[in-house]
């Protein structure tokens, strides 16, 4: 079998160790040279985004599974462009999955939302990830592809969490009453996506998030309690130092559900809350 991964980043890297002994693996990447930051990566065949577009007939011959976790733009999914009709006419493909965000429900005021919630964001980078869901699943209705749409919330894990932020000093606590957001590991993210690669579920739209949504200065306070460091005081929303970018973060309350994937999948997040993903982190950090 053939695995093409359109975005070849964080996620990817941890995935790739769970199915190589399976695949061929094939990475398209936006930059030249082909950067890794996280892990060996060495045996994935990488091209650079224009040398896919510019072989692309090549590099999808026999294809059989592809993981697209390129950010959108305001017209929808950059790849599905360019290779809407290499789909299309793509036999070998038994699954494609779209890494999008639960930043499509919106704000539900702290409440739960699931799969058949409203969509209810105003978020430009948001917007423009449903227009990437639509296209896709278009794809599935008109022409039965299998695709399926993961909606991710935060994600960390070694080398990308709360403790880098802490370490570097680049980080505002701030505290706003029944705020809650949701997250993921990646290691987590990893084994659902080899849970769905090995049980397709054509046309479905999953939420992967583990099972424990709460106010973000929690996870800070407790990242602080195992570094044994005083935490900062707390600053408003609304101080200079906070960035446009957090605080569209806080416009939107929700819970997010992971019932759907976890029922139809039997799943389970490993790192099922931010304490059993900050404790395996932190004695990463300690070795």
């Amino acid at each position: 079998m053939k695995m093409l991964f359109l975005g070849a980043g964080y996620c990817t890297e941890f995935l790739t160790p769970l199915i190589q002994n399976k695949f061929e693996i094939v990475g398209v990447h936006n930059q030249v040279p082909f950067k890794i930051k996280y892990l060996n990566f060495e045996f994935v065949k990488r091209y650079a985004f224009q040398q896919f577009l510019n072989d692309k007939n090549s590099i999808l011959q026999n294809v059989t599974h592809i993981l697209n976790s390129i950010p959108p733009n305001d017209y929808g999914d950059i790849p599905f462009h360019h290779i809407k009709k290499e789909l299309i006419n793509l036999n070998s493909l038994k699954w494609l999955g779209y890494l999008s965000t639960t930043g499509v429900y919106g704000d539900h005021g702290g409440n739960w939302v699931d799969e058949k919630s409203e969509l209810k964001t105003k978020n430009t980078r948001s917007l423009n990830r449903i227009t990437a869901e639509k296209q896709y699943l278009n794809l599935f209705s008109e022409h039965k592809l299998p695709i399926h749409i993961f909606r991710l919330p935060g994600i960390y894990g070694p080398k990308r969490s709360i403790f880098e932020r802490i370490n570097t000093d680049n980080l505002n606590l701030i505290k706003k009453k029944d705020q809650f957001f949701s997250r993921i590991h990646v290691e987590d993210i990893a084994t659902a996506l080899q849970f769905s690669i090995e049980k397709p579920t054509p046309g479905e739209i999953f939420n992967l998030t583990d099972d424990y949504p709460c106010p973000s200065d929690e996870v800070t306070s407790y990242a602080f309690e195992l570094l044994k460091k005083k935490k900062p005081k707390y600053i408003e929303l609304s101080d200079s130092k906070v960035s446009e970018m957090t605080r569209s973060f806080y416009t939107e309350n929700k819970r997010v559900s992971n019932k759907k994937f976890k029922d139809k999948l039997n799943w389970l997040p490993r790192k099922k809350d931010y304490k059993v993903g900050l404790n395996e982190i932190f004695k990463l950090l300690k070795n």
